[in-house]
């Protein structure tokens, strides 16, 4: 400590790293450490000599107190929060907002789960966030903490607002017309009335898959912690189901027209858990329809059974793993669905759906280096018709990216796995390449691995397949646009892909 006072800072170390050896249950020595390192600004060391010191004495308020501003000055707001939560701290003392945003100050307060002159606690932090997020209004903002001459502290919010077509002339164009390579237009419209209320669309002219979407939501009575939605979905598309297994090979063909009505109610209460409940009315018409032959079918006879059709919907999703000072989550999520379907015979079936979402940062502070690893599964009870199959491959109407194989080939739907049982893993490193704060390049590696079972041999082999590839993400002005290259390590098959995210 004597050497620390001279600013001796190597001498100092080695010394406490000496005595640390020789009494390794003595909390003081990572304390001492973690103030050299602060001293020479080595912040994530640090934090780790302070974790250390935690280890020995939970409850120590001084390394508690060290820990939360060392987090706090890494820009992990939600590790500091952990920490300074323990001994009541922060105390914030104003909330300060953008006064440009146009954002109903009731709607955007209640969005807040936290008060001024009072403790920010983590809870409510997350929160808040989560909510923000539902609002769908702010593709990139920044909430954070801001010191006072007075030892306080202020809670400042900044964000980049989307408003009416676009918050701009530019961010209106691009998002708007940015599907024309691909004959799609989204119309859009945010914040109408400055409440909170959001319509977004899609009109896709593809002879092949034609589609009018139309999706509304808002607020309830202007609590952003719930959310109402409806939306309308019209398709009419002609599939060619042309298996991996057969050799490209058609075995099976159709017509699909389908319009379907949903309205859901979610709850974005917690920043740990949230929940939807919702119900679909749809309509199916199967015609053109050609079964195949041989081993290769796709199709069957229940399969391509139309008619009227209502769905129950739920679906909850948890942070179920939370270690903020690693910067590592992992997000649970399941959804399920009970229908009935008026075809002939009428049947009645099921889809339930298992979601879990890793994510890590590995530097201490920055977005340079991101990993992500998703994997999800899903089962059928009964007998689900051809258009509620899983499709696993990419393509625009659909998550369920298997990034070595197109969902559709000639315009034509079905060149991918249709599963009614199905496992997806999705592995990606990112590098963060540029950003400016209004435009962002993201790229990294890729690999992907699936399995599918389908009730048609015909639909999906019956083994694993695996991709790998690259993926680079482009946003402008809040508006993504993802390019990927895959390669199918069983077939053989190059995917090429691009597409906007809306």
């Amino acid at each position: 400590m004597a050497l620390a006072h001279l600013q001796r800072w190597s001498d100092a170390h080695a010394a406490l790293v000496e005595g640390h050896r020789h009494c390794p249950e003595d909390k003081r020595f990572p304390v001492e450490l973690a103030g050299v390192s602060f001293q020479q600004k080595h912040l994530p060391e640090t934090a780790a000599w302070l974790r250390n010191a935690l280890k020995l004495d939970s409850h120590d308020e001084y390394a508690l107190n060290f820990a939360g501003t060392t987090y706090y000055l890494m820009g992990n707001l939600d590790a500091a929060l952990k920490y300074w939560n323990r001994v009541h701290k922060p105390y914030i003392a104003s909330l300060k907002v953008d006064q440009n945003l146009q954002l109903q100050h009731r709607v955007l307060d209640r969005a807040f789960a936290f008060s001024p002159a009072a403790v920010l606690r983590r809870d409510e932090f997350a929160a808040t966030e989560t909510r923000l997020h539902a609002l769908d209004i702010y593709p990139i903002y920044s909430l954070g903490l801001q010191a006072r001459p007075d030892g306080k502290l202020d809670a400042e919010f900044h964000a980049f607002e989307r408003h009416g077509f676009g918050s701009n002339r530019w961010q209106a164009l691009i998002s708007i017309f940015g599907g024309l390579p691909y004959e799609t237009i989204y119309p859009a419209y945010y914040n109408a009335g400055h409440g909170g209320l959001n319509v977004e669309s899609l009109f896709r002219w593809d002879a092949e898959k034609q589609r009018a979407w139309a999706d509304m939501s808002a607020p309830w009575h202007g609590m952003p912690q719930w959310r109402w939605r409806v939306s309308a979905d019209n398709r009419w598309e002609n599939w060619s189901v042309r298996p991996l297994s057969a050799n490209g090979s058609e075995a099976g063909s159709l017509r699909l027209t389908k319009q379907a009505g949903s309205a859901t109610f979610a709850s974005f209460q917690s920043g740990r858990t949230q929940w939807a409940l919702g119900a679909e009315v749809s309509h199916r018409r199967f015609t053109n329809v050609a079964f195949g032959a041989g081993s290769v079918s796709g199709l069957n006879s229940e399969l391509v059974n139309g008619g009227f059709q209502v769905k129950q919907l739920a679906s909850m999703d948890d942070n179920t793993v939370d270690l903020p000072e690693h910067r590592f989550t992992i997000h649970t999520g399941a959804t399920s669905e009970v229908a009935r379907l008026w075809s002939t015979p009428a049947r009645i079936y099921g889809k339930l759906q298992g979601d879990a979402r890793l994510r890590w940062f590995p530097r201490q502070s920055g977005d340079a280096w991101e990993v992500q690893q998703r994997v999800r599964g899903g089962t059928t009870f009964g007998t689900p018709p051809f258009d509620e199959l899983w499709m696993l491959g990419v393509e625009r109407d659909t998550d369920l990216w298997l990034r070595g194989d197109l969902g559709a080939r000639g315009g034509r739907k079905g060149s991918s796995p249709l599963a009614s049982r199905y496992m997806l893993a999705n592995s990606d490193l990112i590098r963060r390449v540029y950003s400016n704060g209004l435009i962002s390049i993201k790229a990294g590696p890729l690999f992907d691995a699936a399995r599918a079972a389908a009730p048609a041999t015909g639909l999906a082999p019956n083994q694993w397949l695996f991709s790998t590839g690259a993926e680079v993400k482009l946003t402008v002005l809040g508006v993504g646009a993802v390019f990927t290259y895959g390669r199918d390590l069983r077939t053989g098959n190059n995917a090429f892909f691009a597409t906007l995210a809306q």
